[in-house]
């Protein structure tokens, strides 16, 4: 590029390919470790956004004084019967022509990583590689901080590790002439094992935010929180760039504003004196209205017979109750995660057709299916239940 040629900032510049967007089977891993980034925001000042497949796998920004500095992040899931080494990390991609097996240019994850370091952009880059499989002794100095002393001790691993790669991939320059000692001091490797590691690690995370956002939980709205946390960042991934970039990308203030609005609903559930939070899910799901009258009358006939002491031991009804709500918390889950795909409609008719089979277990107990039902629709005024996915 001419010296004369002004620069562009990154935001201004399209995604080298999207590839991801289209088909996004198998991205729970990454989904998570991008969630993890979301809640950094929330306590991290100098974490100003977090775009999900956009220029990169995760694109981070930091704020470090007046510049922007952006943070390219590749994600891989991969499955081995090794660690990472070297070898992996500069293997190149083939394609066959005329018969035979040719390597495809710049198709290594070391140099995908590095891909995003472009001439025409302004502002200055860093580049992070998260995998769930650990790495080999020649790549672990990568794990280390980047103002770790480690980085710059004498008997220096780094340097090592920059004349093996070199061996490989002779003479490696990114789009903007960086050379591999310059492009892996400014890397760091972060080894997160699998998805329910990341998410475990991520609740925890999220709770130590509270103080940030001014709420405090139970145990199962912390995990409702996360998912609808997680469903923010599949919508992000899912939007396309060319229709939308704005969609990919969460801003921290507006991050913080959402979460403290999802945590204070969480927090304060309307009690359900009149029924009007149960029809408002309802209508959110495309339920009719006629389903909606009768879910409204079944859940003031319950409310009726569990405010009179001798319709029930109160013992039996926690149970029967719990026993409801676990198994309506199954479906939400499962429709949550993506393993159910129904829309409000289907899913409401699915959770009737749980509630009977939870009768037909409970048979010796005389249990109406009624009951049941006013049960759910109960829960439902109370924000316990819902007939749409998280975020919705």
């Amino acid at each position: 590029m001419s010296s004369d040629t002004p620069q562009k900032s990154y935001r201004d510049l399209a995604p080298l390919e999207s590839g991801g967007v289209i088909a996004r089977n198998g991205f729970e891993f990454q989904d998570h470790v991008a969630a993890g980034f979301y809640i950094d925001m929330l306590s991290d000042e100098n974490l100003t956004e977090v775009w999900c497949e956009s220029l990169d796998d995760i694109t981070l920004i930091h704020v470090d004084e007046n510049d922007e500095v952006f943070e390219f992040i590749q994600v891989k899931n991969n499955k081995f019967d090794h660690l990472w080494s070297i070898a992996e990390l500069c293997k190149q991609d083939s394609k066959k022509e005329s018969k035979k097996k040719i390597k495809k240019v710049n198709s290594s994850v070391f140099e995908k990583l590095f891909a995003n370091e472009r001439e025409e952009a302004k502002e200055r880059c860093l580049f992070r590689m998260v995998t769930a499989y650990e790495v080999n002794d020649d790549l672990k100095i990568l794990k280390f901080p980047l103002n770790s002393p480690l980085r710059t001790s004498t008997n220096n691993d780094l340097d090592n590790l920059c004349t093996k790669i070199e061996k490989i991939i002779p003479n490696y320059k990114t789009p903007n002439r960086s050379g591999t000692t310059s492009c892996l001091s400014r890397t760091v490797w972060n080894v997160r094992h699998d998805e329910k590691s990341v998410e475990d690690a991520n609740i925890h995370k999220l709770r130590k935010a509270s103080p940030s956002f001014g709420v405090f939980l139970a145990e199962d709205q912390w995990d409702e929180l996360y998912t609808k946390i997680l469903r923010k960042v599949q919508d992000a991934g899912k939007a396309k760039w060319e229709v939308d970039p704005e969609a990919k990308r969460i801003k921290r203030q507006v991050l913080q504003t959402w979460i403290k609005e999802q945590a204070s609903l969480a927090q304060h559930p309307s009690t359900g004196g009149t029924g009007n939070t149960l029809k408002e899910k309802m209508l959110k799901a495309g339920i009719p209205d006629d389903v909606i009258q009768n879910a409204r009358e079944r859940r003031i006939f319950y409310r009726n017979r569990i405010l009179d002491p001798s319709y029930m031991d109160l013992s039996k009804r926690e149970d029967i109750e719990m026993e409801v709500a676990s198994n309506l918390q199954e479906l939400v889950s499962d429709l949550d995660s993506g393993r159910l795909i129904d829309n409000g409609i289907e899913f409401h008719s699915r959770c009737l057709h749980r509630l009977n089979e939870i009768k037909i277990s409970l048979e010796a107990q005389e249990i109406k299916l009624t009951s049941l039902h006013g049960c759910m629709y109960h829960l439902t005024d109370r924000c316990l239940h819902r007939f749409v996915r998280a975020g919705g």
